[in-house]
């Protein structure tokens, strides 16, 4: 898609890149006296995340005090208070980001793992599945699950936003909350996107088995027949945006009169579903389960009229529940930091990093369905 306005990921990300290794510093590498439990950190991120704070009392004020005196510190060219307030603003995000990724569960298998550790995908293969009848003097041939593992690459996702520390020692937190909350949806968002292509990716290019179909539109029967192939692997729930599991409503109706050919009529039961959500909670006893797609203000459409969003907007995907997953994702380390300033501007800019990774195991592709509505574009996918 074509982009007609002002990316502002894009900037940050170049902006990191152009300038030079004195300039960008890392704030993890320095210890500070708190951590993402502590009283200080809790209030603060009551404040910018726009929560009741007033229990904490005078405790507010001291905070907001520290807040502001480091403020005026990196004003003055401090880089020491700036690590400190970026590793504050840090404890602040991750714990919430941490708890939104962990969602990605209901897709398939998530991990939280260590810097130091490899992410590596655990696989299953069935070998000697045929099994005979015991001949006279042999053996069974017993099927037998051999488990192998093998590593994957990781991929780091990035927000980041402006920072004007005059404003903060004054005591405005309006901006550093604006950036923090811009931060926290665009790296779900973008961690999600990364999901999706990934099983995208791997179901329509799988090879042998695969229940994977294109439509203009989510026909009936497409939804029926992939809901039947992949039931054996679990109870199936219908997983996408609005726009995709919308169009499910459709299929809702039943013939109040056989001879009346014409209309469809819908119980009074769904009729009470989709007035309270626009959708319905399940089809042929499948949950229908919503990704909220939210809008990305940094790109525009191709024709400028409207904002893209952030995930495909066509992907119906079927997925069995109760089982081990073919999806397994990765959350390496936790969130971290840097910082640069541009000399030219005097822009100072906060950056956030996360390492995660994703991949559907090689051969197991058919134990998750997807409908594709090519009616929408899907060339965002996996870019």
């Amino acid at each position: 898609m074509s982009n007609t306005g002002f990316n502002f990921k894009n900037f940050v990300k170049q902006f990191f890149e152009v300038n030079t290794h004195q300039n960008i510093q890392r704030d993890d590498a320095f210890e500070f006296k708190f951590n993402s439990k502590s009283p200080m950190v809790e209030i603060f991120s009551a404040i910018v995340n726009d929560k009741d704070y007033s229990k904490y009392g005078k405790n507010v004020d001291t905070v907001m005090n520290h807040v502001k005196n480091l403020a005026q510190r990196v004003s003055r060219g401090d880089s020491m208070a700036r690590h400190e307030l970026n590793t504050i603003q840090r404890f602040s995000i991750e714990p919430h980001l941490l708890n939104e990724i962990k969602l990605a569960s209901f897709f398939g298998d998530h991990k939280q793992i260590g810097y130091d550790v490899q992410p590596m995908v655990t696989t299953r293969k069935h070998e000697s599945i045929r099994s005979n009848f015991q001949a006279s003097q042999g053996d069974v041939n017993f099927p037998t699950v051999a488990w192998d593992e093998y590593p994957i690459k990781t991929q780091t996702i990035s927000s980041g936003y402006a920072v004007n520390y005059r404003e903060i020692a004054s005591g405005n937190l309006d901006k550093v909350s604006e950036g923090i909350q811009q931060v926290k949806t665009d790296m779900m968002n973008n961690f999600m996107l990364y999901v999706v292509a990934t099983l995208f990716n791997a179901i329509k290019n799988a090879n042998g088995v695969k229940y994977y179909k294109e439509a203009h539109g989510i026909v009936k029967a497409a939804v029926d027949e992939v809901m039947k192939d992949v039931r054996p692997n679990g109870r199936p729930s219908l997983v996408g945006d609005y726009n995709v599991i919308s169009q499910l409503n459709d299929f809702a109706g039943f013939k109040a009169d056989a001879t009346d050919l014409k209309n469809t009529f819908l119980s009074q039961a769904v009729m009470d579903e989709i007035m309270q959500t626009g959708l319905l909670k399940t089809y042929n006893g499948a949950p229908v389960v919503e990704i909220p797609n939210q809008y990305n203000f940094t790109k525009l459409t191709a024709d400028g009229a409207n904002f893209t969003k952030y995930l495909p907007e066509g992907l119906l995907f079927v997925i069995p529940q109760g089982g081990i997953s073919p999806l397994q994702t990765f959350q390496r380390g936790g969130l971290t930091s840097m910082s640069a300033n541009d000399i030219t501007t005097g822009t100072e800019i906060t950056r956030f990093d996360m390492e995660i990774a994703a991949d559907v195991v090689k051969g197991r592709e058919y134990e998750i369905g997807l409908i594709n509505d090519t009616s929408y574009e899907v060339q965002q996918v996996g870019q």
